[in-house]
């Protein structure tokens, strides 16, 4: 249960979360790349 835990934590500590293939500077799939996008270009992280 320790990853449900943590993944509990996660959701609860940050208002907006995503889980992607890769990293935002070098994302692995299509989605992942354009979720990164967007989401820099509203100031997240």
């Amino acid at each position: 249960m320790e990853i449900l835990e943590e993944i509990k934590s996660q959701v609860e500590a940050n208002p907006i979360l995503l889980y992607m293939k890769g990293s935002p500077d070098a994302p692995q799939c299509g989605f992942s790349s354009q979720a990164s996008q967007l989401l820099m270009a509203c100031g997240e992280r």
